[in-house]
C-alpha cells in the first residue's frame, strides 16, 4: 500500500488517523504543521497527503500550493470541519483530489484514499 502523510495540528486526530491507515495497510507518517510536512516530504515523499484545511501559521491550502509546485504527482486529500461549499471548492481549485468532512467517517476516508490511489496509477 501507499505511504500517506497525515498533516493536522491536533495530536488526537493524527493518532486516530494513523491507527486507521495502518490497520488498512498504509504506511502512515504524521506532521504537526505545513512546514513540518514539507520537511518530511523532502526526506521521504509520500504518495498521498491527508491534510487539515485549518491550521495555524500556514493552512492546508497554502501547503497544497507548495505540494503542487514541488511534487505534482502527490495526491492531496483535504479535511475540514467547515463543510461549506466555498471551502470544498477552494480545495478543489488548489488541486486536491478529495475532500473529507470532519468528524471523519472511517468508510468515507477509506474511499477517498482508494480514489486517490487510483489516480496515482
Amino acid at each position: 500500500m501507499s505511504r500517506v502523510l497525515i498533516v493536522d495540528d491536533e495530536e488526537p486526530v493524527r493518532r486516530l488517523l494513523a491507527r486507521w491507515l495502518s490497520s488498512w495497510g498504509y504506511e502512515a507518517r504524521m506532521a504537526v504543521s505545513a512546514c513540518d510536512a514539507l520537511e518530511q516530504m523532502a526526506a521521504a515523499r509520500p504518495a498521498i497527503v491527508l491534510c487539515d484545511v485549518m491550521m495555524p501559521v500556514h493552512d492546508g491550502l497554502w501547503l497544497t500550493d507548495r505540494i503542487r509546485e514541488q511534487w505534482p504527482e502527490v495526491a492531496v486529500i483535504m479535511a475540514s470541519g467547515a463543510q461549506d461549499m466555498a471551502t470544498v471548492t477552494s480545495t478543489k481549485k488548489k488541486g486536491a483530489v478529495g475532500f473529507v468532512p470532519k468528524p471523519f467517517g472511517r468508510e468515507t476516508l477509506r474511499q477517498a484514499l482508494l480514489r486517490a490511489e487510483g489516480l496515482l496509477q
